[in-house]
């Protein structure tokens, strides 16, 4: 058995960041796994939720699993394992808003329906989200490593 805490994920779901930063803070082992690019790993996330996707579904190294905790559940199941949670910094904070997969996708819309609709301002701040969406995503996998 591992030791590690094995979390399923998919790239599109919101809470994926916090969780994986949640973890980073408590000081914590674990592989991510995304759902989206592994079909095991979805089939296996289907049978732990009962025929659900639902992610991120987090499986402990006692066999225990997780899902869709919120931050105060995981961090209360972490505390029981013994783990402290250190406090978010400012720029955890920054790069977890920015990370976010709705920043991209606003950026997107906007930058699109600004170009469509020869509109400058949603131009303006879809060119504005777009790089600071990408900003904060290269953040987060580099805090990662």
């Amino acid at each position: 058995m591992s030791e590690k805490i094995v979390v399923y994920g998919s790239d599109l779901c919101a809470m994926i960041p916090p969780v994986r930063n949640l973890l980073q803070r408590a000081g914590v082992d674990y592989d991510y796994i995304s759902i989206s690019r592994n079909r095991a790993a979805r089939q296996r996330v289907i049978e732990i939720n009962q025929g659900k996707a639902s992610v991120p579904t987090l499986v402990f190294p006692d066999g225990s699993a997780l899902s869709e905790p919120t931050l105060a559940e995981l961090t209360a199941r972490l505390q029981a394992l013994g783990h402290s949670v250190a406090p978010e910094t400012f720029w955890q904070g920054m790069v977890l808003t920015f990370e976010s997969p709705r920043i991209l996708a606003f950026g997107l819309i906007f930058l699109s329906l600004g170009v469509a609709f020869n509109a400058p301002a949603l131009t303006f701040a879809g060119a504005l989200l777009l790089p600071l969406a990408l900003l904060g995503r290269l953040a987060g996998a580099l805090s990662r490593r």
